[in-house]
């Protein structure tokens, strides 16, 4: 199979294992958030502040340096899975020691039997790192699909269970341990490799700059994406930190499960390409396009339909959330194509250029921070919107320069898709608004009416606009579906 039918089938199963994860997520997340409080949200919240920052070590990059390297062979394999385990364990046991001093910055006790049970997944997850690596180096999307929708459904379902039974937060706890043995366990049988009692520091050092690099980027990348997490819930309590942390996950939501489905795909499909940019660029701008098509709209369909989308499937206690959402989805239109420049520093093994512009974000975001919460929730949402906004430019043009690609140019490919969303938003505001206006009409008719008239509408534009765009993605999906050895002919070339 070549990487054009490999990069297409993969894409396929990403999206459609992460669609069907996204919908598990969804119903859990719904469930969940009636049969518990914006407290206890807010308590896995604030022990995620801390988590997320562990994990930034949990292997010092080495998997998607496994992913990157040209040839790999089994003693390298083992030595960087004894590597993670080692690390596993000494991050567990350090979140577990640092339970009381976190409960002790947050003035909430109950986090500490949280953050013991939460520092597990450190342990447990090192024994499925290279196992996932060398299904993502194989692109076997279709069995890390299985993989995560088996963890998410099996974990999602337990949390419920053990929520409706007055288990409380730790539900939400157990709900991530959970998701993390089960992925060990298929990871361990789709991989089909087991390491040996090997280990060599040559190849280890062989990788070790691409990860550490790596490792670096997301460590000051935490402070971007959890300081207001931080200060929300240091300064304005749990219950804040509630509404704000819904928010962003509904905003996170769509971002990982489009930019994070096709970089899953082409971080290994540019790797292969590395050395010829010029088919690197084509491939990110075919890539990038498809992200900005799907992405666009649905960030726009966010802020247009929040009211609703909060009231229908979370509850009237939610509608704190409601601006919080319109605000961070607004700056998620940015962030949704944004996120695909890391394609390009990983692949081509420029991960010390990648931590450099993460320290500039970093900084960025955090004077913006520090700034916003003097106006309370609404404050830091507007402060993160600013400095996305502020961070756009500069990202693509540093990322472009590594294979001499034009922002100018990059901006011209999505002509008709930004005039497409833009049209959208002016459509389905006026429905919304409409539809508003008649007090029969429950929040959920709103909801369902908006989201086929916005769904229809971009797609006619696009036909209309870009029809290079709408047959492109049609035929994506019939290769897709269609049967292997009953695959159309490359005609990339024509």
């Amino acid at each position: 199979m070549d990487l054009r039918t490999k990069t297409v089938r993969g894409i396929g199963w990403s999206a459609t294992s992460q669609m069907a994860k996204l919908l598990i997520q969804l119903f859990v997340f719904a469930v969940l958030a009636r049969l518990l409080t914006p407290s206890d949200f807010g308590l896995i919240a604030m022990v995620v502040v801390f988590s997320s920052f562990v994990a930034i070590f949990s292997d010092f990059g080495l998997g998607f340096a496994l992913v990157q390297k040209r040839e790999i062979d089994d003693t390298l394999l083992s030595s960087v899975f004894w590597i993670n385990v080692v690390a596993g364990l000494l991050l567990t046991l350090s979140l577990a020691l640092l339970a009381p001093l976190i409960a002790l910055f947050f003035s909430e006790q109950a986090l500490i039997p949280i953050v013991v049970l939460i520092s597990t997944t450190f342990f447990i997850s090192s024994f499925g790192t290279v196992q996932m690596a060398l299904l993502m180096k194989r692109m076997d999307f279709k069995s890390l699909g299985i993989c995560s929708i088996l963890s998410v459904g099996i974990s999602g379902g337990i949390a419920i269970f053990l929520a409706y039974s007055g288990y409380g937060v730790s539900s939400l706890a157990w709900n991530t341990v959970i998701a993390a043995i089960v992925a060990v366990i298929l990871y361990w049988t789709y991989s089909r490799w087991i390491p040996r009692l090997t280990f060599s520091r040559h190849q280890v050092g062989e990788v070790l700059g691409f990860g550490l690099n790596l490792t670096g980027f997301s460590f000051v990348n935490y402070f971007s994406r959890n300081l207001d997490n931080l200060l929300i819930g240091r300064f304005l309590g749990a219950a804040s930190l509630g509404f704000y942390s819904l928010a962003y996950n509904l905003l996170i939501l769509p971002i990982s499960n489009i930019s994070d489905v096709v970089g899953r795909v082409m971080f290994p499909a540019l790797s292969s390409i590395q050395d010829d940019l010029g088919a690197v660029r084509e491939a990110y701008l075919n890539a990038a396009r498809y992200v900005a098509a799907v992405g666009f709209p649905v960030m726009v369909w966010l802020v247009i339909s929040a009211p609703q989308v909060i009231a229908v499937v979370y509850g009237p206690q939610w509608d704190r959330s409601i601006l919080l959402l319109q605000i961070l989805a607004f700056v998620g239109i940015v962030q949704s194509v944004a996120a695909t420049v890391g394609w390009i520093y990983t692949s081509q093994g420029r991960t010390d250029t990648f931590f450099r512009w993460g320290v500039l974000a970093a900084i960025t975001y955090a004077i913006s921070f520090a700034i916003g919460l003097h106006w309370n929730l609404e404050g830091v949402a507007v402060a993160y919107a600013i400095a996305g906004y502020i961070i756009a430019y500069p990202g693509f043009f540093i990322a472009f320069k590594l294979i001499n690609l034009k922002f100018s140019y990059f901006l011209l490919q999505l002509k008709s898709i930004i005039l497409a969303t833009f049209t959208l938003g002016v459509i389905a505001f006026t429905f919304r608004v409409t539809l508003e206006a008649f007090s029969g009409l429950t929040g959920a008719s709103i909801l369902v009416t908006v989201t086929a008239i916005s769904a229809l509408t971009y797609l006619g534009l696009i036909y209309a606009l870009d029809r290079d765009l709408f047959i492109g993605i049609r035929e994506l999906v019939k290769e897709f579906v269609l049967p292997r050895g009953k695959l159309p002919q490359d005609q990339s070339n024509k």
